[in-house]
């Protein structure tokens, strides 16, 4: 008894010592990590997505043909303009958005039955601006299933700063939530927004069932390890995993894990590429 007093008072004066440290600790993600003001004019970024809404992706077209789910690429693209096209070196391409939104409403579909009442439990790794998540919660409503993406990422949520997004041009700094503000019903009745490292916060989660994932955190062979020891015992047959940027001369890391986590776990493995260097894996439990 005397010992868990004097436990409770540690932590009552510590508590606010971690706080200030957890702050500073993050600190490079609440001061606007893209730049202090736009970095391209409304120009630039509608020029940039006109640019890529040319880009074909055969693969993934002959996936969405044989599993005959596809998103409107309208609604995509418009999405897309606000959250994944910005400017930077690399080669732009949200092939993903489609993927996952195909992925998951076949999943949906093959298992009407089995999931009748059961809310779909969705993790994702690496939110960034909510592109991905908004594509789940698309796949979620336009399959009329109730379910809870939780997504995480080391950007706050509720901060201000510049996106390096066409919305820095019209909003100007503004929190994700703002930026997502189209998309706002979604967000309210789908998706739970988490700040932190996934290393600390994942193993704070209880839940007895990850029905689909997609992690697409810190790309390295031991976080993508980390991520999915996290789920490993929450999904049942049929339950997936989807992984990006598989790419062995970009992230041999990411190849590895996957590789591994596939044969030593029994997930059958197909790989979807977009791009010449970049592909996805939908990983699918036995």
């Amino acid at each position: 008894m005397i010992l868990k007093k004097i436990l409770i008072r540690l932590t009552n004066l510590f508590f606010p010592i971690m706080l200030v440290l957890n702050r500073i600790s993050n600190y490079i993600w609440y001061n606007n990590p893209f730049g202090n003001k736009p970095i391209g004019s409304e120009k630039d970024y509608l020029e940039l997505a006109e640019k890529i809404k040319k880009q074909n992706y055969p693969e993934l077209e002959i996936y969405e043909k044989r599993k005959k789910i596809a998103i409107n690429i309208t609604w995509l693209n418009y999405l897309a303009l606000h959250t994944q096209v910005t400017i930077k070196k690399s080669k732009l391409c949200y092939a993903h958005g489609r993927l996952l939104y195909t992925t998951l409403g076949d999943y949906l579909l093959r298992n009407t039955k089995k999931l009748d009442k059961e809310k779909i439990f969705i993790l994702e790794t690496g939110t960034a601006r909510g592109f991905s998540a908004i594509c789940m919660a698309k796949a979620l409503e336009d399959n009329h299933k109730d379910g809870l993406i939780l997504t995480f990422d080391l950007l706050p949520h509720s901060t201000k700063m510049f996106w390096n997004s066409i919305s820095d041009i019209t909003n100007g700094s503004q929190t994700r939530a703002q930026l997502l503000n189209n998309w706002k019903n979604l967000c309210q009745k789908y998706i739970l927004f988490h700040q932190g490292n996934t290393r600390a916060e994942l193993p704070k989660i209880h839940t007895d069932r990850i029905h689909f994932a997609f992690l697409d955190g810190a790309h390295t062979y031991n976080d993508v390890m980390f991520e999915f020891d996290q789920i490993k015992n929450k999904q049942n047959s049929g339950d997936i995993i989807v992984y990006d940027d598989y790419n062995y001369k970009k992230f041999p890391g990411i190849v590895k894990a996957v590789d591994e986590i596939c044969k030593n776990n029994n997930y059958n493995k197909e790989i979807i590429s977009s791009l010449h260097n970049r592909s996805y894996v939908v990983a699918i439990k036995n």
